[in-house]
């Protein structure tokens, strides 16, 4: 069949408004609003129980953002990877597959990487100086202004991104409840700040362990339905390559192309590591359980489960190309937008199982909550330590606690504010990757420099984080709206009789790039993190060496490999011999 066959924009125009369009309308039951409405009270449970019920009280810092640092393992991993995944994924992600193909499967190489870097670079320096924020790390190796710099870009970023987190699953439920997405939004995000505010970390931990466990349950279920639906696993396949769907190398080196195997593997590479990594919701839980063993098998736990998901995700994607290869609900006006045709598939493919949809969309939901919950209790305690607590020297744990309670609610109504916007710019994928793109090179730069180079110094630190971002916005805002991509043909020759003009075969719906843009403005946003990074990097180190270098007085603020070994052991000798003093008491030595 010939892949080339295209229409004209008058041909494309008739098929959009013709009257015989068939108006497939799905929409929840009552056992699809019983289990959604299951959800948000068993979330709300949770914080109450935490906040009020449970003999371990939200009344210090330490319990509030790390749990007492007695957190289980499992319930860690699983409150990571369900904040990582969020619905970003679980909605976004098929629908890349479905207009795209699967050149993004490869974040498979992105998460790896992600694993060892954790591993190897970071958590150590992390774990070695139990640290309640992560930005403390960079007071401690630079001074109080790099910590402050790094705190208000994580905020911006984290104020960037929770909206479109959010927007996403109202999307989908307003797709099948018919309800408006902006009455939507504001629910979801007074339970979340409800159970958040009153229950702190434990509570976050334990509702994210319930709602990535729905999660779990709604994917496969609706990959086992769609799987039987189109008859085998090699029947998804070889319907996906007839469509031009698999798609796992393209080594294209042009910069502007949307996805290839060096925009995956270097471009959201470089993303993943600062969000999914270094980002301090992350190093939060890792430093949340009691011991270094376990946060290592947090970490197997949490990338192994970061791959799964979404690779499932992905495997979603395929099964709606399969169902649809040929009458797509887009084109037909079956769904709005693009950014819909999930949960329309979900619908589709398992409205016959009642509660089927309705569990598939709380596991979005639970996903957007556990992302929301996570950023907003890390949010608070990072505005808490770095901006207030030090005019605040004297405030007792409880007075602390009830004020970082207060930044939640603050920050939730921003949050719910700001969702109102995101709708304008582009699609779920485009959206996360280039907002949390603009920032995370900046981040990532900060982190790894700092504990890699023992010239890095705060001159240099802050002028790469003001030009990174400063070049990144400006790349970001210039292209915002206009960096649009050509889907891969849809096909509607197999569509009932009279929803189509006769001889229709394949459609490109008209999103073709803006050649008139100028070439810097139309690089991919997948490289957005990999382009500040370099830019943070040159300039960050350039500046230290004309300002001096710095200097480190503790080598645990260097990664492992970049540590002088005389320097460690010479500290650690000498600490030994501190604490061995006979006039120190036995609480005087286990500070030392």
């Amino acid at each position: 069949m010939n892949l080339n066959l295209t229409f004209t924009t008058e041909i494309v125009s008739n098929i959009l408004s013709t009257d015989s369009v068939s108006q497939q309308v799905l929409r929840f039951t009552v056992f699809d609003y019983g289990i959604f409405i299951a959800l948000l009270v068993v979330s709300v449970l949770i914080g109450i129980y935490f906040g009020f019920c449970s003999k371990i009280k939200q009344d210090n810092v330490e319990e509030y953002i790390l749990g007492g640092k007695s957190m289980p393992k499992f319930p860690v991993a699983a409150s990571l990877i369900a904040t990582s995944v969020s619905g970003i994924s679980l909605l976004g992600v098929p629908t890349d597959i479905y207009a795209y193909g699967t050149q993004i499967w490869f974040f498979v190489f992105s998460a790896v990487v992600v694993g060892l870097t954790l591993h190897y670079l970071y958590l150590p320096v992390f774990q070695d100086m139990q640290l309640t924020s992560s930005f403390s790390y960079l007071e401690r190796r630079f001074d109080r202004v790099v910590r402050l710099t790094a705190s208000f870009v994580y905020a911006l970023s984290a104020l960037f991104l929770v909206p479109v987190v959010i927007y996403v699953p109202a999307l989908a439920f307003s797709q099948v409840s018919g309800i408006n997405l902006h009455l939507i939004t504001p629910i979801l995000c007074i339970v979340c700040i409800f159970y958040t505010t009153v229950g702190g970390l434990r509570a976050v931990v334990w509702s994210d362990t319930v709602q990535f466990l729905l999660m779990i349950a709604a994917i496969l279920a609706i990959i086992a339905l769609g799987v039987i639906d189109v008859g085998s696993f090699l029947e998804v396949w070889r319907r996906a390559e007839r469509g031009d769907r698999l798609i796992f190398f393209n080594m294209n080196p042009d910069p502007t192309q949307r996805t290839s195997f060096w925009c995956v593997t270097l471009g959201l590479t470089t993303n993943w590591i600062a969000v999914f990594g270094i980002n301090q919701a992350c190093i939060q839980r890792f430093l949340a359980v009691p011991t270094r063993e376990a946060a290592k098998n947090s970490l197997k736990i949490y990338i192994f489960g970061l791959i799964i998901i979404n690779s499932l995700a992905c495997f979603i994607g395929l099964l709606m190309y399969a169902k649809y290869e040929s009458c797509d609900p887009v084109t037909t006006k079956q769904v709005e937008k693009l950014d819909q045709i999930v949960p329309f598939y979900v619908m589709d493919a398992g409205g016959k199982i009642p509660g089927l949809p309705g569990l598939f969309i709380v596991g979005v939901f639970s996903a957007a909550l556990s992302t929301m919950s996570s950023s907003l209790n890390t949010l608070a305690g990072t505005i808490y330590e770095d901006f207030i607590r030090p005019f605040r020297p004297n405030a007792s744990e409880q007075s602390s606690s009830s004020v970082m309670k207060a930044i939640v609610v603050v920050l939730g109504v921003v949050v719910i504010a700001v969702v109102f916007v995101v709708e304008k710019m582009g699609s779920i994928i485009q959206m996360a990757v280039s907002c949390s793109g603009v920032i995370s090179g900046s981040v990532m730069g900060m982190f790894t420099l700092g504990m890699i180079s023992s010239k890095a110094n705060t001159k240099g630190v802050v002028s790469g984080v003001i030009v990174s971002i400063s070049c990144m916005i400006t790349l970001w805002i210039s292209s915002l709206g206009k960096l649009q991509y050509e889907y891969l043909p849809f096909r509607n020759d197999g569509c009932d009789e009279g929803v189509l003009p006769p001889n229709s075969t394949w459609i490109h719906l008209p999103s073709p790039k803006d050649d008139n843009l100028p070439y810097i403005y139309r690089i991919s946003f997948m490289y957005y993190s990999l382009i500040g990074l370099v830019i943070f990097v040159v300039v960050a180190y350039s500046v230290s060496l004309l300002t001096g270098g710095g200097t480190v007085t503790d080598q645990r603020l260097l990664t492992p490999f970049a540590r002088c070994k005389k320097d460690l052991n010479s500290h650690i000798k000498l600490k030994v011999q501190i604490s061995q003093h006979p006039l120190l008491d036995d609480s005087a030595k286990d500070k030392v």
